[in-house]
């Protein structure tokens, strides 16, 4: 498929390897809504949405005509995987992973996390404690369903591949 004529968008990979970044220039480019998971599952006061509240909202989502979803919530990943048009796997190493998380520490970035959100130490540490299972997970869960859905998916496996990617998609003007 071309990139281009895509109106559903699901973008999965570990924490840290741009995956709202990009979610946020694509739907620049190809105009479409935006949604990253993080928004809807972490609620204020650091409180998490019911995993079963949180699938319905992906779903419905989902559904839709046009989005671009970034995320890995698992229980979710197969429903969009189907919808999806185009599947974007951002398939980076770890080391890059958790350098990257670091850095978005250290400036204070908040990219695809809600308004409400801050990071403490102990969820700062959950976090890169995740990163540290990521490789797990990805080979229990992710890789059987792009590997199923493998022809619709993109895989990506350092930051120069997606910016060359960026870089076909991005209209001359923007």
């Amino acid at each position: 498929m071309n990139i281009k004529e895509a109106q559903k968008i699901s973008i999965i990979g570990c924490s840290g390897s741009g995956k709202s970044t990009l979610a946020i220039k694509l739907g620049k480019f190809l105009n479409l809504p935006v949604h990253h998971i993080d928004c809807y599952f972490l609620k204020p006061n650091g409180v998490w949405q019911d995993k079963e509240v949180l699938r319905r909202q992906i779903k419905t989502i989902s559904t839709g005509d046009k989005w671009i979803l970034d995320g890995n919530f698992r229980n979710t990943l197969e429903d969009r995987f189907k919808q999806s048009d185009l599947i974007i796997f951002l398939n980076f190493p770890i080391n890059f992973c958790i350098q990257s998380v670091k850095n978005r520490r250290a400036q204070g970035q908040k990219i695809g996390l809600p308004d409400h959100f801050i990071e403490s130490d102990e969820a700062f540490e959950i976090l890169l404690s995740f990163i540290d299972r990521y490789p797990e997970h990805k080979e229990n869960y992710y890789l059987p369903l792009v590997r199923q859905y493998s022809n619709k998916v993109i895989e990506f496996n350092d930051r120069q591949q997606v910016d060359e990617f960026v870089k076909k998609v991005k209209p001359p003007n923007k």
